[in-house]
């Protein structure tokens, strides 16, 4: 018998793969599948809301939070006829309700949190159903989102951005988001200590990620800043300090002395550098808290080989130009750190 040729056979094969797909949907998924498009898309209500903000984890770039999903949708086969005594709705959990949707071959508009990390943990989930068909679902929920547009460049000045994505498992043929704002947006109490939000929005949008094929996407998206009094408290205040005894230092006339506080001091702000680098991940770029310790490091380290100089000057005998230079020096060292501030600001600015 003569087989087809490659080409021929690879095609047989692709439609066979077709068909058999085709076949699948209809059986996991129902009729509804099939007349997708024959009465446009069913909108679907989407709200979100951040109830908590359990934790902000800057070293993996992700964040944690308590929220509340709502989803409202309208199916009127789902409605039903009150018995003698009966409430215009039913109460049912997300378990049940899914089973009654697949029981009548129904597709539950699904959708999925696009940029979660690791598993979803659910406190409470339940349906609302009116006897017309209207649907109301809650889900109360704590997961761990991806925030990959972290950006600590102005660290500890910067404001950081947070977003929640929320895709369509279907595309936009089956089902389309609608937005309930007033369902959606962030709590009172959100717990976050270190941060202070300063905006919040919600939009719509249309994406491929998920699915392959054009879907609904919903995004929540917050903005945040930190409060700056820890890092003034335990950053700024102590290293001002230590530059204002490091300057008195300079009116000594012992210059070994002044070695060894010029030292003690470049310790000190290399053990600064470390604190910092605890709370951060391992940067490409230079953050401004960076190139603060950065210049504190040079110019202490100026200081310290400036007071070797001239204690071997003092050894010399070489008292004129000694006097001469420890004068420039006394005023050059706040100058320097001036500098060093205004560069700063300047950057912020």
């Amino acid at each position: 018998m003569a087989h087809p040729p490659a080409s021929d056979w690879s095609r047989h094969r692709a439609t066979a793969i077709t068909v058999v797909m085709a076949m699948l949907a209809l059986v996991l998924f129902g009729p509804g599948v099939a007349n997708a498009t024959k009465d446009g898309p069913e909108e679907v209500g989407i709200g979100l809301k951040i109830d908590q903000i359990a934790s902000i984890d800057q070293k993996n770039k992700n964040f944690t939070v308590v929220a509340t999903l709502r989803i409202d949708w309208t199916k009127p086969s789902l409605g039903f006829e009150p018995g003698p005594g009966e409430d215009d709705y039913r109460t049912y959990t997300g378990t049940k309700f899914l089973s009654l949707v697949s029981e009548r071959g129904i597709t539950w508009p699904a959708v999925s949190l696009y940029n979660q990390q690791g598993r979803l943990a659910i406190h409470n989930e339940i349906v609302y159903l009116s006897k017309e068909g209207r649907v109301q679902y809650l889900r109360r929920f704590t997961a761990t989102f991806q925030a990959p547009d972290f950006d600590f460049t102005r660290f500890p000045f910067d404001v950081q951005r947070f977003k929640i994505k929320l895709d369509s498992i279907f595309g936009e043929r089956r089902f389309v988001f609608r937005e309930l704002p007033e369902l959606s947006g962030l709590g009172e109490e959100l717990g976050a200590e270190e941060w202070i939000v300063t905006g919040v929005s919600t939009g719509l949008s249309t994406q491929v990620e998920t699915t392959g094929i054009p879907s609904s996407r919903f995004t929540l998206e917050f903005s945040a800043k930190r409060h700056l009094i820890y890092y003034v408290l335990r950053i700024l205040v102590p290293s001002l300090l230590i530059v204002l005894v490091s300057w008195f230092s300079f009116f000594l006339r012992d210059y070994g002395k002044r070695v060894d506080l010029a030292s003690g001091n470049l310790l000190l702000f290399i053990a600064f550098n470390f604190t910092i680098g605890n709370e951060l991940p391992r940067l490409g770029y230079i953050t401004v808290i960076d190139a603060y310790l950065a210049g504190l490091f040079v110019i202490t380290g100026t200081v310290v080989l400036a007071n070797v100089l001239l204690k071997r000057m003092q050894n010399t005998g070489r008292d004129a130009l000694l006097q001469r230079l420890d004068r420039f020096a006394l005023w050059a060292y706040p100058f320097g750190y001036m500098i060093l501030i205004a560069g700063i600001a300047l950057v912020l600015a």
